[in-house]
């Protein structure tokens, strides 16, 4: 796990550490020298190697001149190209030095890719967003076609570092460092490709300087190593009455699927870990369910609203149907003081019929989901998950988890970001897997809390594609992979 920042608390971040009398010039200093060695790995050494470098007027600037004259130093041949006067005193600093070491500053002209071993972007830093000029973004179009390493220092000019938006000509970058910290435009970049591998490098920030960020909302990023630590405990002496009581209504008569993507949900709750699940649905499809969930029970709907069963967990939506009864039937089963997870069809029925949920409840809408709760596009919600899932969160209460290549899990005082997903999930059945996953944790480790059962399912589940992914491909997965390799991931997770 690592801590995202927003580029608004960065900013604040290096502020709080000059005031305590770091130096900002040792800051810049720190910031290019560890980009400077990322850049020496990524060539495997600079001795003898021509660099170019792109240099912009701020302190991304400032960063890129004294990587030039590191690389001078370390007997590489740096070439600058300046796109205007510097404006910062520390890259004034870092350019006077430059000048003095008579390190060349020159024109842009085309032929440069014959003559140059790798490329620096240093022209924006996290300060930009809107358009790229256009005498920048015509340098830029030309140097993404060169056939060498390109390497952008903090952020590939041309992205938005806070909600990942990239304008036309953005450079594409085959490295980024990231100094200090991971930026929500990192995880948020609509094409990741164009950033390449990123690497995250310290900038000699005291932890004092960190007092400053108070109570602003850090953002952290779950990776593969965290879930041994996320992974519901189970004691040598338990029994199924021990591991959670899952109540699912899901699953409608007539709708081709339906009953599969109820299955699906039912399965992922068990695979992953649930003593006992039940199965709300119509008396119809009790046989099909019956049949492909073996280990659930089922119970007739109009049976389940007059004698609600026993449950801890509350799991409602998937393929459900949008009608009114319905809607009448969730209002009946579920218990504002218990723990309930919201997918799919719930979440469109809510939608409808708006009411706040409070803090025992999680929602897991997709893109389109998420729009209809907020009566906004869907382009929006894609354009700008961070806001969108805060949005929920106020509106409905208790945890969103936005689902997406980067997932966004939300609760009213923490975020994080999943960046573990795989392509392979992109299939029906998905999302009702991972409900079905967030239903079964709370279950097990109710003392937990809501925020960790999301952000382990969600984890749990893209470390799941991947595996089935690495077996099946990334086009052949189906949802009953990804759910069978729920197991194998888990296993090894714990040796």
């Amino acid at each position: 796990m690592q801590t995202i920042l927003t580029p608004q608390q960065m900013k604040m971040l290096e502020e709080h550490a000059f005031s305590l009398g770091v130096p900002s010039l040792l800051v810049m200093e720190n910031a290019a020298r560890e980009a400077f060695q990322a850049l020496q790995d990524v060539l495997g050494g600079i001795d003898g190697k021509t660099i170019l470098f792109l240099i912009g007027t701020g302190n991304n600037g400032g960063d890129g001149l004294a990587m030039a004259r590191l690389c001078l130093l370390a007997g590489g041949k740096p070439r600058v190209v300046m796109l205007g006067d510097p404006k910062t005193k520390d890259a004034q600093a870092n350019y006077a030095y430059a000048k003095t070491l008579e390190i060349p500053f020159i024109d842009f002209i085309t032929r440069h890719a014959q003559e140059v071993d790798a490329v620096v972007d240093a022209l924006f830093g996290t300060g930009f967003h809107g358009e790229l000029p256009q005498e920048t973004a015509s340098i830029i179009n030309t140097v993404n076609e060169w056939d060498v390493p390109r390497i952008a220092v903090d952020v590939p000019s041309g992205l938005d570092s806070s909600g990942g938006l990239m304008s036309q000509g953005c450079f594409h970058a085959t490295h980024t460092i990231a100094l200090g910290h991971l930026k929500t435009g990192h995880c948020l970049a609509k094409d990741k490709t164009k950033l390449g591998k990123i690497r995250v490098v310290p900038i000699g920030l005291p932890k004092k300087a960190y007092e400053s960020l108070g109570q602003d909302r850090l953002i952290t990023s779950l990776e593969e190593t965290d879930l041994k630590d996320y992974l519901p405990k189970r004691a040598p002496d338990a029994h199924k009455g021990d591991n959670g009581r899952v109540l699912m209504y899901m699953g409608s008569l007539g709708m081709a699927g339906a009953a599969g993507m109820a299955a699906q949900a039912a399965l992922a709750c068990l695979r992953s870990g649930a003593g006992l699940v039940t199965i709300v649905c119509e008396r119809e499809i009790i046989p099909i369910l019956q049949s492909l969930v073996p280990n659930a029970m089922c119970v007739p709907i109009e049976e389940a609203v007059k004698s609600r069963p026993r449950y801890d967990v509350f799991a409602v939506g998937c393929g459900l149907g949008q009608s009114d009864a319905i809607w009448e039937n969730i209002v009946k089963l579920w218990s504002p003081d218990l723990p309930s997870v919201w997918d799919a069809d719930a979440l469109n029925l809510l939608a409808k019929n708006p009411m706040r949920l409070g803090e025992h409840a999680v929602m897991t809408p997709h893109p389109g989901e998420a729009a209809r709760l907020l009566n906004t596009s869907a382009a929006k919600v894609i354009d700008n998950p961070l806001s969108a899932a805060e949005r929920l969160q106020k509106t409905f209460g208790g945890i969103v988890l936005l689902k997406g290549d980067v997932s966004t899990i939300q609760s009213e005082n923490e975020t994080a970001f999943n960046l573990v997903g795989s392509p392979a999930l992109a299939k029906g059945g998905s999302g009702d897997a991972l409900a079905g996953m967030i239903a079964t944790l709370i279950a097990q480790e109710p003392g937990k809390g809501l925020f960790n059962a999301a952000r382990t399912a969600s984890l749990w589940h893209g470390m799941a594609g991947r595996s089935a992914a690495r077996q099946l491909g990334l086009l052949s997965p189906l949802t009953k992979d990804v759910i069978d390799h729920l197991g194998i991931v888990a296993a090894f997770t714990a040796e």
